[in-house]
């Protein structure tokens, strides 16, 4: 019998808003990289894909209908993979081309090694527990996390559970199951212009890939 993995978003990650008051960060120079990640390489080129996306959306839509091509009914299988199973089918790579059809480009986004440790914070966390979602096993919000290594304007999350880094970004312009496309919102958004992201083990999902998005705030050297 085929073995069939069922495909998890975490919930809608707000946009969140606000000054943030967290100590003052170390440069970017200073900052370690995360430890247990997937290999830099797969990030980098997730992140690349990332920008590929918002510099040219009608040309990404090209390679979401590769992607369709793929699903037999509500799941969809890679050479040589488990089966997923979705919740809407093609219904919503069917939506996620249109949009992508007719969405402006939006300017890449620069990587930051201090949303890379935020990122990392919470991909750990989840790895250790086996949690999804967007509040910490200490009960922190993404936003909180961030703040712990910077001052921002503007913060997002979006976290893509069982993908490699090369197909999370798929996966979450797609955001099967979520009614609102609330992380495709935020991979699109203009407000941001950072990005930090980490992937890794996780021990339900197989694996967790955090990212996090935040435009500086106006002043970072303000008390």
């Amino acid at each position: 019998m085929r073995r069939l993995h069922r495909l998890v978003m975490a919930p809608l990650a707000a946009l969140l808003i606000g000054s943030a008051c967290a100590p003052a960060s170390a440069p970017p120079s200073s900052v370690a990289g995360p430890p247990e990640a997937s290999d830099a390489a797969e990030i980098e080129a997730m992140l690349a894909e990332l920008n590929a996306a918002r510099r040219d959306p009608p040309a990404y839509a090209r390679r979401v209908r590769e992607f369709r091509g793929l699903f037999t009914g509500d799941r969809f299988q890679r050479p040589g993979e488990v089966a997923v199973v979705t919740q809407e089918g093609v219904a919503a790579v069917d939506e996620a081309i249109r949009f992508l059809e007719t969405h402006p480009a939006v300017p890449a986004l620069a990587r930051s090694p201090l949303l890379d440790r935020a990122a990392a914070g919470h991909g750990l966390d989840q790895g250790r527990t086996g949690q999804v979602g967007h509040t910490g096993s200490d009960g922190s919000s993404a936003h909180d996390r961030m703040r712990r290594h910077g001052r921002w304007r503007a913060t997002g999350e979006a976290i893509a559970y069982g993908p490699t880094p090369e197909h999370a970004v798929m996966q979450l312009i797609v955001d099967d199951g979520v009614p609102d496309r609330g992380h495709r919102t935020i991979l699109f958004s203009p407000t941001y212009q950072l990005v930090g992201a980490w992937c890794g083990p996780h021990p339900v999902w197989r694996t967790v890939c955090v990212l996090n998005f935040a435009t500086p705030a106006a002043n970072p050297s303000a008390p």
